[in-house]
């Protein structure tokens, strides 16, 4: 479903993508590390940190990081489960994971932000575009391939973000409007480890 995806994901309006990870982009040290969590086939998170420093770009997909690899050499990947993975401690200034979370187990959602927090050096910053509805895991037929949907809601994604050792600077629900589907809120969120 790569291609599909590709011309499904320039489609959609309103997205303020761009200016999240800007934001993100001018909160960390010059050329810094930085982890993206569902690089996919490279994302403008992929191209920005790929550009400014050392980018280490996660996906389970191998299609996907494929292209991702062809788009951005300077950059390194890894097929992964990233809820599932093992980094070093406080090597990171930057994490990343832009509308992928809504694709994580409520189960998973809270040791992996442990573990972003885990991997944030002192200072560093994780931005994250969450689900928001609250509403029972599900898997659904999505650009026709099936695809497993779950999210808390925002109070809870701030709870889950405190708890896992991280202060919330920045946050708000964006809603988007997606090919086929309609209108998509996501609750987008940035946080600093101290």
């Amino acid at each position: 479903m790569a291609d599909r995806f590709a011309a499904w994901r320039g489609d959609i309006a309103g997205s303020r993508e761009a200016e999240w990870v800007d934001d993100l982009a001018e909160r960390l040290p010059p050329e810094p590390n930085v982890l993206e969590l569902g690089c996919g086939a490279g994302s403008y998170a992929t191209k920005v940190f790929a550009a400014r420093g050392r980018l280490l770009g996660i996906d389970i997909s191998a299609e996907q990081l494929h292209r991702a690899l062809e788009r951005h050499p300077e950059a390194r990947f890894r097929e992964a489960d990233f809820t599932d993975i093992e980094l070093e401690p406080a090597s990171f200034d930057g994490v990343a994971a832009v509308y992928v979370l809504n694709h994580v187990p409520r189960s998973d959602l809270p040791s992996l932000l442990t573990s972003i927090g885990r991997w944030l050096k002192p200072g560093g910053h994780f931005l994250g575009s969450f689900g928001r509805s609250g509403e029972e895991e599900f898997t659904d037929d999505w650009l026709g391939v099936p695809m497993f949907f779950g999210s808390y809601t925002e109070p809870e994604n701030r709870e889950l973000a405190a708890a896992a050792g991280l202060d919330v600077v920045r946050d708000e629900v964006i809603a988007i409007v997606e090919p086929d589907y309609g209108e998509a809120r996501f609750h987008w969120l940035l946080a600093r480890k101290p």
